[in-house]
């Protein structure tokens, strides 16, 4: 144990000691004759929230805001929902690189990246447990967002928050869904879907889901396919004494053959010798259309995951909740490093033809990852001073152990015959609209094993003993909510580098630990009865999946922080059929790694270039969601988030990038939604649905890039001499309508129905590109038919 770090452990024991001390205590509170509430006779676990039968775009209730069941207006902080039934409506058949419709996130992808309110995360949860992404869309329930580093009640987090994943869960009635979708690109789809009761007796009542798709795109780029295989089975079996066990088991597989190729730079010489002159100007969008890495590339993930959860109200002050979880996930890629090269245009020798050259050496990377956790959670329910204030205290236990073994491997030695080959081929000729004047020639083989030449060689572990303690209590009769909390983490690196760094013995095990402790508070109150103001302060750690074996063998070496905060109103008008969230928050990122310039030994006027952990960013902006149930047949909704996202401090190496905007976060994004759904008359059968989703033009490059420095003799200071400015650039802003038509035929006696549908998206044929450089997806049009059953009803 780090003896520092004793202090810290007592003071956060104490506070947890201090408040179930309280809770303990209002158990033997004389209870008065007033009525209990209607909540309080029930004796499902506060930690259970099941999905309503017509929730529509829109559920009340979350569990990832704050680890037990709570209404989303009771939240002091911001927390989005999508659900499968958007996902349906919208023709959304995989989630990565296609969710933008909240504010203030883009950039979703399958390796578990997202980007979130001004900052970017390498990890998510599912179901409430740190995941690699590796998700398909048939059997995730809905898509919670908790916004700013309040998600820190989950450990690491993201400054702008956390995305989890909720797998659906058993129901207690009998159906059977199978649905097939066909479309543009090459989709093929096919989804199967059955759940229902499978023991009713004096044991209790187990129900189950199982849920398998098989998926296949194609794109626009020649050889460029992804294939989906999604496997799930979950049974939740409820006791009779009120408790719950539910068990699950996923599996996981995407083969992305012949990756998408981004964009290139281009960068003007403007016909002279001199660099002076120099200017990016932008990416090449046709040659994006033109696969780089050809048909022996491939890039493939997976994951196999277990969790088993066990909730239980003991009585009427306690729940309780104990989880586990293990998964092994993997990925695969040869090749798909090769892609297209910088374009110079307009050189001083006009009879220079214009090239892309890809990458020199294909290689292959292979990564083992597998981990696992277990969260205990306690809540006391409570109420004092004559039950006029209303308390929950929640104390939390998570452990968390992440291992990664990652061998990286060249092709082969540069004099292979392959490689040779390869070089005379890789680099092409361009027209003037950046389209190869001749067809291209690709690397020839897959990957050998017995030549490859390792570049990278690591395994590294990490584990987080963690603990959460949290109060809210309850004023002026329910009017006025409140919470405060602490979330304390023991983080432990123990990391080897087979190949080496400078001042490291190749093979040797570093071990390293880091103490957090982070507090959280905050209100939401009820000015009248469709009014609330709310506002919350936290703060967060965040270990980044890039942090390897020569980051933690550096002894200044300190995880990132974060500290933020929250304010806004949530209220509702017309009989609460509209809702609406504003929202604000202000927030900074320490301790991001950054190069300065030292001046080493002090006074010699030499100055070297060293990595630092001392880096900052800071990120503001403002929030607006909104509902409506319009009649009872139409819908709507939006959600739009405005980010100033900043870098404040970048080493002392690169001044000028202070206060340039931060790479791959959009400015402005959100979306629009209208539904109609009749519930009778002639129409009653069909619903149909529009939507819009808008990103604004975003930085693509980091701020230093195009920059040339010089240091300055003496004082060290460093002077920009000359800049491309590729800093500036940025992909434009688009927008992407999408339209959605369902139509169910009238039920049959056996229980049977049929549904057709039809769904178009990028309505008009859009033209754009994405954050990553990406070619967006054109005009797509999916045509789905759905075979459903339905049994009766198994009361529970």
């Amino acid at each position: 144990m780090n003896p520092r770090s004793l202090p810290t452990r007592l003071s956060a024991a104490g506070l947890c000691a201090a408040l179930l001390v309280s809770a303990l205590h209002a158990q033997t509170t004389p209870a008065t004759p007033a009525a209990r509430p209607a909540d309080d006779v029930v004796k499902l676990s506060e930690f259970s929230v099941r999905a309503d039968g017509d929730r529509g775009y829109a559920p009340s209730e979350t569990l990832t805001g704050s680890r037990v069941k709570t209404q989303i207006a009771d939240l002091p902080y911001t927390v989005n929902v999508l659900t499968s039934e958007f996902f349906e409506d919208f023709g959304i058949f995989e989630l990565s690189d296609n969710v933008i419709q909240i504010g203030g996130f883009t950039g979703l992808d399958v390796g578990g990246s997202f980007n979130l309110r001004g900052f970017s995360s390498s990890s998510q949860l599912r179901d409430g447990f740190f995941r690699l992404g590796r998700y398909g869309s048939s059997n995730v329930d809905r898509m919670e967002v908790i916004k700013g580093s309040n998600a820190a009640i989950y450990g690491r987090t993201s400054p702008g928050g956390m995305l989890n994943m909720i797998s659906k869960q058993p129901k207690s009635r009998e159906s059977q869904k199978l649905t097939f979708n066909y479309g543009d690109e090459g989709t093929q789809r096919v989804t199967l879907e059955t759940t229902g009761p499978i023991l009713n007796s004096s044991l209790g009542k187990t129900s189950y889901i199982l849920t398998g798709s098989h998926y296949q795109k194609e794109f626009d780029q020649e050889y460029a396919r992804n294939r989906n295989q999604e496997y799930y089975l979950a049974v939740s079996h409820d006791f009779p004494d009120g408790s719950n066990l539910f068990l699950s088991a996923e599996y996981f597989l995407q083969l992305r053959h012949s990756p998408n190729s981004s964009a290139p730079l281009i960068t003007d010489q403007k016909g002279t010798a001199s660099n002076l002159d120099d200017e990016a100007i932008g990416y090449a969008f046709n040659l994006a259309r033109y696969n780089a890495f050809g048909p022996n590339s491939e890039l493939t993930r997976g994951n196999t995951g277990f969790n088993a959860v066990y909730d239980k109200k003991l009585n009427s002050v306690w729940s309780t909740r104990v989880a586990a979880n293990y998964y092994l996930a993997r990925r695969w890629d040869f090749n798909q490093n090769t892609g297209w090269g910088a374009i110079i245009i307009n050189p001083a020798n006009t009879a220079t033809p214009v090239t892309s050259a890809r990458g020199a050496t294909p290689n292959t990377t292979r990564i083992i990852e597998d981990g696992g956790g277990f969260q205990g959670d306690i809540l006391a329910h409570y109420w004092t001073n004559n039950r006029a204030l209303e308390h929950r205290t929640l104390v939390t236990l998570d452990i968390n152990d992440y291992y990664r073994w990652d061998p990286s491997l060249n092709y082969a030695g540069a004099t292979n015959p392959d490689l040779v080959a390869w070089n005379a081929v890789r680099t092409v000729t361009l027209d003037r609209n950046y389209n190869p004047v001749a067809p291209l020639a690709y690397f020839p083989k897959l990957y050998d094993p017995t030549q490859g030449v390792k570049t990278r060689h690591q395994k590294r572990r990490t584990t987080v003993f963690g603990g959460l303690l949290r109060q809210q209590t309850s004023f002026m009769n329910g009017r006025l909510l409140t919470f405060a909390g602490a979330r304390f983490d023991d983080v432990r690196f123990r990391d080897t580098d087979y190949i080496g760094f400078a001042g490291y013995v190749p093979g040797t095990l570093i071990d390293k630990s880091v103490n957090l402790l982070k507090p959280n508070y905050g209100f939401n109150y009820k000015i009248t009865q469709n009014f609330r103001v709310y506002a919350s302060y936290s703060e967060s750690y965040f270990v980044s999946q890039n942090d390897n074996a020569q980051a933690h063998f550096d002894p200044t070496y300190k995880s990132e922080v974060a500290d933020g905060y929250d304010y806004g109103f949530k209220g509702s008008f017309f009989n609460d059929r509209l809702t609406y969230t504003i929202s604000g928050y202000y927030a900074n990122r320490n301790n991001v790694s950054v190069t300065d310039n030292i001046e080493t030994p002090l006074g010699s006027g030499n100055f070297v270039q060293v990595t630092v952990r001392d880096g900052d960013q800071l990120v503001r902006g403002y929030e607006i969601d909104l509902t409506w149930r319009v009649t009872d047949a139409v819908s709507a909704g939006g959600s739009w988030g405005h980010v100033y996202s900043v870098y404040t401090d970048f080493g002392t190496a690169s001044p000028a990038a202070i206060g340039r905007r931060v790479i791959n976060i959009s400015p402005q994004n959100g979306s629009a939604y209208v539904r109609y759904a009749p519930r009778e008359g002639l129409l009653k059968n069909l619903s149909g649905n529009i939507g819009v989703a808008y990103v604004a033009s975003t930085p693509t490059e980091a701020p230093t890039a195009g920059d040339t420095y010089v240091t300055t003799p003496g004082t060290g200071a460093r002077v920009v001499t000359r800049s491309t400015n590729q800093w500036r650039l940025r992909v434009p802003s688009f927008n992407v309508w999408s339209i959605g038509l369902r139509y169910k035929l009238p039920a049959m006696r056996n229980g049977i129905d049929h549904s057709l549908a039809l769904n178009v998206n990028n309505l008009f044929d859009r033209e754009y590109l994405r954050v990553n450089r990406l070619i967006g997806e054109p005009r797509s049009i999916y045509f789905s038919y759905t075979i459903n059953r339905t049994g009766a009803r198994n009361s529970r």
